[in-house]
């Protein structure tokens, strides 16, 4: 989920934390130790401490006076905030592409849509996510936006974050399933408003578990 040098130590170490935070291993107001993390994974504390700094920078984690760094908490309402916010996103980013989309993105998007399709029916519903979250975002790519680009990685880290999705949640993550499917069949077929309604049902259901 990191948008960063994959190959980098802090960046992986923010990946591993935040996977934590994910599947509930690090629940809200959880206080963060840099030392342990540091020690859990046999490195030093140096990039454990980077780490911080880039989930710092997304919104997962605060940092509090005098008491350290801790997984963030957030409000339904927050939640609800962002979630819109979202959506609206999409919705632009939809409006930007549409005379953007030819052959070769088609053939794109029903590649991640195919790798998306592969993660559930393996019942790896982690990165049944990341996937989703890469054919999403490749709407905006499409829409060659690097504000909108930017906007949907700094809410989806939110929204991902909290969206208390469970590994045991399979059968209610294939059925939300078919929304993607009509969502990238409304993009192939050039039919952008009911790939905007489907991706604002997907959206809501899949944060509201």
């Amino acid at each position: 989920m990191i948008k960063g040098n994959k190959d980098s130590l802090p960046d992986q170490i923010a990946n591993f934390i935040f996977k934590k935070i994910f599947t509930r291993e690090l629940p809200q107001g959880t206080r963060l130790i840099e030392s342990n993390i540091a020690k859990e994974l046999n490195v030093s504390n140096i990039p454990v401490r980077e780490a911080f700094y880039i989930l710092l920078n997304t919104g997962v984690l605060e940092k509090l006076p005098r008491k350290g760094v801790r997984v963030k908490s957030i409000s339904s309402k927050e939640l609800h905030d962002y979630t819109d916010a979202l959506i609206d996103l999409f919705a632009l980013a939809v409006d930007y592409s549409m005379s953007k989309w030819d052959d070769n993105k088609r053939n794109n998007l029903k590649q991640y849509y195919q790798e998306t399709n592969e993660q559930l029916e393996r019942e790896n519903l982690l990165e049944y996510i990341v996937k989703l979250h890469r054919l999403c975002g490749y709407v905006f790519e499409v829409a060659d936006n690097k504000a909108f680009i930017k906007f949907y990685y700094d809410i989806t880290f939110i929204t991902n974050a909290y969206s208390q999705i469970m590994w045991g949640e399979i059968e209610k993550t294939r059925k939300r399933n078919s929304y993607v499917g009509d969502m990238v069949d409304a993009l192939l077929n050039s039919n952008f408003e009911l790939a905007k309604k489907t991706f604002d049902v997907l959206t809501r259901e899949s944060l509201s578990l």
